[in-house]
């Protein structure tokens, strides 16, 4: 595995070949086959990781870096906010962080764009500064308050 070739890399980034996520209409039937894709090879390579208890040195976080409106556009939905973070490993505290965002019209921004309720550079803090043990600060560029995941 690349991860233990001691190569001295602490982060690697993956994206996934499925620009079919960039979707704007008749987006339930693809979205579900693309799920279920990723999540049976989240789930091999953690199969794959566990065994020589590798999957301790593991942390897993999934993001997306923009989601959907809430409102159909007569054939889909557009570019939105509200884009989620999954994170997956062992030392991961399990949970939704945050509330839901209101699908009240009075509630969404710009019309149609979900308000969100985690910054997501309070993710990042805390994976800089729990997980990788380096000052968040200069990552980020600021300070934001960090969550109890790990």
């Amino acid at each position: 595995m690349v991860h233990r070739a001691d190569l001295g890399t602490r982060i690697f980034m993956t994206t996934t070949p499925y620009n079919l996520f960039d979707t704007h209409a008749n987006q339930a039937d693809p979205h579900s086959m693309l799920w279920r894709n990723i999540s049976s090879a989240v789930t091999d390579f953690y199969g794959d990781v566990t065994p020589n208890d590798h999957n301790q040195e593991i942390l897993i976080m999934m993001f997306t870096e923009f989601g959907r409106r809430v409102r159909d556009n007569g054939t889909g939905t557009d570019h939105g906010t509200g884009g989620g973070v999954i994170l997956i490993g062992d030392s991961v505290k399990g949970g939704l962080y945050g509330e839901y965002p209101s699908l009240d019209q009075a509630k969404l921004e710009d019309g149609g764009d979900l308000q969100h309720t985690v910054d997501f550079r309070s993710v990042y803090s805390t994976v800089v500064d729990k997980w990788l043990g380096l000052d968040p600060v200069s990552v980020v560029g600021g300070n934001f308050e960090q969550i109890n995941f790990l």
